[in-house]
């Protein structure tokens, strides 16, 4: 930040941001614009602080989205600082390939994510489960069901299949309100939200195609 006036920068970002989080703050290949990061999105400031643009920002030379590389990098969760201890693991074929997904069993997208999963092979994924009790009001009754069934893989299968909560689930012990901790502090606030490997995050019923492709580029040294 060379040249720049840090102080005033960041008395900028509080006055137009008062109730966030400025994540950090650094250089772009602008000179006298800088780069914000604040709640996982991304703004740019002058570096006198007097002005704040939003993105996206574009190298078109090099046929770049730079704010969409940021976002990116700014989002990712690495993948050993999740609770998977609090994960139901689900292993098909060689469960090579590893992805975490935070999932509300009223989450039509969810629904549409676990029937693009079938065609997924070699692949290991830990489900979280996350009912968004502000849009399903049952989800979080049916998530405790299901991580106090016997057989919670197939209690989800059934549940997402059908939308009826295991009956036969005894009360226990569940991470649901830890989980929905974890994912507040990590803004994860929409169903599905997979984590990869290398802790990008996708958000959506992504397609089969697309989580091939991004599982590939795991995969890459």
């Amino acid at each position: 930040m060379a040249g720049a006036d840090e102080a005033a920068v960041r008395a900028a970002l509080q006055r137009a941001f008062p109730q966030s989080q400025i994540q950090s703050i650094s250089k772009t290949p602008i000179p006298g614009m800088l780069e914000a990061a604040i709640d996982g999105q991304i703004f740019y400031i002058t570096d006198d602080g007097r002005y704040i643009l939003g993105g996206p920002l574009l190298d078109v030379e090099g046929n770049r989205n730079l704010t969409a590389a940021r976002l990116e990098s700014v989002n990712a969760i690495p993948f050993d600082s999740l609770p998977l201890d609090w994960a139901f693991k689900r292993v098909k074929g060689s469960g090579a390939r590893t992805m975490a997904i935070f999932e509300d069993p009223d989450c039509p997208y969810c629904k549409t994510l676990e029937q693009e999963l079938k065609g997924i092979d070699n692949v290991t994924v830990y489900v979280l489960l996350y009912p968004i009790d502000q849009i399903h009001p049952d989800a979080a009754a049916k998530s405790k069901a299901v991580w106090c069934a016997k057989d919670r893989g197939k209690a989800w299968d059934e549940v997402m299949r059908t939308g009826v909560a295991p009956v036969n689930a005894a009360e226990c012990d569940n991470p649901i309100a830890k989980i929905a901790a974890f994912a507040k502090q990590h803004r994860i606030t929409a169903t599905p939200t997979t984590v990869l490997a290398n802790g990008r995050r996708l958000v959506g019923a992504v397609p089969r195609a697309e989580l091939e492709k991004q599982l590939l580029k795991v995969a890459k040294p």
